[in-house]
């Protein structure tokens, strides 16, 4: 009989570890409900806080206001009723102390494997933390309480360099010793690598330390964290640390970036089909909130790409051999972090090449409703003329983020129509774009996420298709852009409609006077696809690329030429 590949279990971190390295403060009602939008998404280990200095940790500095709220209270009163683990992590027998005043019932201890970064984090040596973690620990299971256990740096120390996997050994049995239930491993500084973990592991296990009393906690600095993670799962790790939209980082490593985001980590197991008892839809909402709250926007890689697999139709899951879960086993998917490689990053533009030969060009400024700039004008110029011959790309995509798709020309920063001695004014180098585009080779689509103005109006006509949110608005009120707006009426308003002069002008007349939505666009074969949502965007631009797929000639889409 086909024994069944066995669940595992996700740990997320993102309430403690996720939020201590943001520099605004993040109220305490938003981290409450964080929490409680965890549990509703089926994650039953959250690790709710910290219970740490302010001086250290500014972010966690409402520890006990977290833990003494009601809602938060009756989840730690019983947890094992509720199917739930809530550690909080307690660096010293103070924080202990005030954790169990709070009714909690379990803490974490965590030490470093490595001395320099021993003294960074805790200001002592490895020894000196251990004997702190053995003292928490006592007096924790002595109350009943149980311990979980981390292990910092287990590849590289950001000061001291590789780590010794000695050390990493040392650290392990100590911690189980001690009475940790189970050891989560740390990669710190995000330079491990899957060959790395898989060493690391049979070492350890070489040296009678049971996979099962280990998790990972892998951090995605180099990109390789979900590939880590799925690299110690076919060792035998079956529980692993994640923070939900990626958030995290720790202050005292430099350079290291965010965990292994539980949207990533969820997906690849879902696709394998290994069950995490995760709603995948209802966590990459969860990421979009936070990404909101915490960094003003919710345009964030995990959500590009898991939405896209949420929406896939069903398809009837394998029935996989342990011994036969390898990379190949894994269903491709179209939009994995894994095959999207960084262009390149000007100013408030993110480039991003997809791994089907789709080049993604995001305008990236929601607090200035994603005006336009030079530099991003120019990044975006750069940018086509560089793929224009390049075979690997075959078509465009230009978005924005937040509620605005381009609210045209930022004029307090650029200067429009007169040059500076040695610039290009904003209006030649729109032009030159809006040239570019016009004559472009390859297929370009503007997914209008928001509300456009000014040129971003003329930068979405100036592309091929266009897809649309329904409460998306377009709007040609007279700015210092007119001449410009004068001229994409002139180019770009579609042959079929513009036979008669005074109807391109009444037309013209009609757009600088209120806001146009997408459906009235849509009745004039403006635009191609109307969404309703972010997700139904992703379906729609996904639709309308493999339709482009079977096209063998020309750039033409249905009905619709390029305006």
């Amino acid at each position: 009989m086909t024994r069944q590949i066995p669940e595992v279990r996700i740990v997320e971190v993102g309430p403690r570890d996720g939020l201590q390295s943001i520099q605004d403060t993040v109220p305490t009602e938003t981290k409450i409900e964080l929490i409680q939008r965890l549990r509703q998404a089926g994650l039953r280990s959250i690790e709710l806080t910290s219970v740490v200095s302010p001086r250290k940790i500014p972010q966690l500095a409402d520890c006990q206001e977290v833990l003494a709220n009601p809602a938060i209270k009756r989840l730690i009163e019983d947890p094992e009723k509720l199917g739930l683990q809530l550690p909080v992590l307690t660096p010293n027998l103070k924080g202990l102390e005030i954790a169990l005043s709070r009714g909690v019932k379990e803490v974490a201890v965590f030490i470093s494997a490595t001395e320099r970064f021993s003294q960074a984090n805790i200001n002592c040596s490895i020894e000196g933390g251990l004997e702190r973690a053995r003292a928490v620990a006592r007096k924790a299971i002595q109350a009943g309480v149980a311990v979980r256990g981390y292990v910092s740096c287990v590849f590289v120390d950001p000061y001291d360099g590789p780590t010794n996997p000695s050390s990493v050994l040392h650290c392990v049995q100590e911690l189980l010793q001690i009475g940790c239930y189970e050891v989560s491993l740390g990669d710190t500084t995000g330079a491990g690598t899957p060959a790395k973990v898989a060493t690391l592991l049979r070492y350890l296990e070489k040296n009678s330390i049971p996979l099962k009393r280990l998790a990972g906690h892998f951090h995605d600095t180099y990109g390789q964290a979900v590939a880590n993670v799925l690299q110690a799962y076919i060792c035998g790790i079956r529980v692993f640390d994640a923070s939900v939209g990626g958030l995290g980082g720790c202050p005292f490593a430099p350079g290291a970036k965010g965990n292994v985001s539980t949207e990533d980590v969820v997906l690849m197991f879902q696709n394998a089909g290994i069950q995490t008892g995760v709603n995948l839809t209802e966590l990459i909402a969860t990421g979009d909130w936070i990404n909101q709250q915490v960094r003003g926007s919710s345009d964030t890689l995990p959500s590009d790409y898991c939405i896209e697999m949420v929406d896939m139709p069903h398809y009837k899951q394998p029935q996989w051999r342990e011994k036969d879960l390898h990379l190949s086993s894994f269903r491709p998917m179209t939009y994995m972090k894994a095959s999207i490689r960084r262009v390149k990053h000007a100013d408030k533009i993110r480039i991003f090449q997809l791994g089907n030969g789709d080049l993604k060009i995001v305008l990236n400024r929601p607090n200035r409703e994603n005006m336009l700039t030079r530099s991003m004008i120019t990044a975006m110029i750069e940018c086509l003329k560089t793929c224009h011959n390049d075979s690997s790309i075959s078509r465009i995509v230009i978005t924005g983020t937040g509620p605005y798709f381009c609210a045209g020309v930022d004029t307090k920063r650029e200067s429009f129509e007169d040059n500076n001695p040695g610039t290009t004014a904003a209006h030649d180098l729109l032009i030159q774009l809006f040239g570019i585009i016009d004559q472009y080779p390859k297929s370009v689509i503007a997914c209008l996420n928001g509300h456009a103005c000014g040129a971003g109006v003329a930068l979405a006509f100036a592309c091929d298709e266009r897809i649309m949110m329904r409460t998306a608005t377009i709007n040609l009120n007279p700015t210092k852009e007119t001449n410009i707006l004068t001229d994409l009426v002139n180019r770009y308003f579609p042959s079929t409609a513009t036979k008669q002069d005074d109807k391109k002008e009444k037309w013209h007349r009609t757009l600088s006077s209120r806001p146009i939505n997408g459906p009235e666009l849509q009745l004039l074969g403006l635009v191609t696809e109307i969404a309703e949502n972010k997700k139904d965007m992703q379906m729609k631009l996904e639709n309308c690329l493999c339709v482009k797929d079977n096209i063998s000639s020309g750039r033409t889409f249905g009905s619709l030429t390029k305006l």
